[in-house]
């Protein structure tokens, strides 16, 4: 039975898409938000159904962080139809985009056909699960590891995480954070940027007992290397 995690924050719909589809021989699990698909896939499914507008976050970022990750086949199912998203979502890793209102037999057929070009790869289906993320909470100024734990951060410390969680994965450049941090302090220097990093290491391996996965680029810059969210 193909596995199908469906997120969609619209309920009716939701329902609407998930009776249709188990109907068909799916085997449908669903989440309403961008938190509770990180949640869901903490195990594998062969494909998955995204909505772009989702009340925590931006269904496109979530596409692309996901697919360094999992191999799962991944359908964009969304009411926004322009060009330029289109395009987007294909170089950013998704299979197909369907404009909503979606023929529930459409989408039937376009999960079908994904499934079976992936079934030609010879890397196996559903072979990676989405690792548990890092979340940065700007407001609260509060982060959370991958195994619950959690520290409040000083507003440097937020700017700095939010920089590099924007688009975790992405080089972010040292002068640029060094100005990013500046704010009202003309003398802020890359030596203090380095001492922060250096705290904020000494902060998640305390309090969190991991590593913060910030690596230094020869001192040009700082990238996150594992799965994060801004919230």
């Amino acid at each position: 039975m193909i596995s199908v995690l469906l997120v969609e924050d619209d309920r009716d719909l939701c329902a609407e898409i998930s009776a249709f589809l188990s109907g068909a021989g799916f085997s449908v699990c669903v989440a309403g938000t961008i938190r509770e698909a990180d949640a869901r896939l903490a195990r594998p499914y062969d494909l998955l159904v995204l909505d772009i507008n989702l009340p925590d976050g931006d269904g496109l970022s979530f596409c692309r962080q996901a697919r360094r990750y999992i191999r799962s086949g991944i359908v964009m199912c969304t009411g926004r139809g322009e060009r330029e998203l289109r395009i987007a979502s294909l170089r950013d890793g998704a299979d197909a985009y369907l404009v909503k209102p979606v023929d529930p037999e459409e989408l039937e057929a376009t999960l079908l056909s994904v499934h079976r070009r992936l079934q030609g790869n010879p890397t196996p289906l559903a072979s990676g699960m989405l690792p548990q993320p890092w979340y940065l909470d700007g407001e609260r100024r509060l982060l959370t590891a991958p195994n619950g734990g959690t520290f409040l951060l000083n507003v440097g410390e937020t700017r700095f995480l939010a920089a590099l969680f924007g688009d975790p994965g992405r080089h972010a450049r040292k002068d640029d954070l060094v100005v990013l941090l500046a704010g009202d302090e003309p003398d802020y220097s890359a030596h203090r940027l380095e001492a922060m990093v250096s705290r904020l290491r000494s902060k998640a391996q305390s309090r969190c007992g991991l590593r913060l996965p910030v690596v230094s680029d020869y001192g040009r810059g700082y990238t996150f290397t594992e799965y994060a969210r801004l919230l």
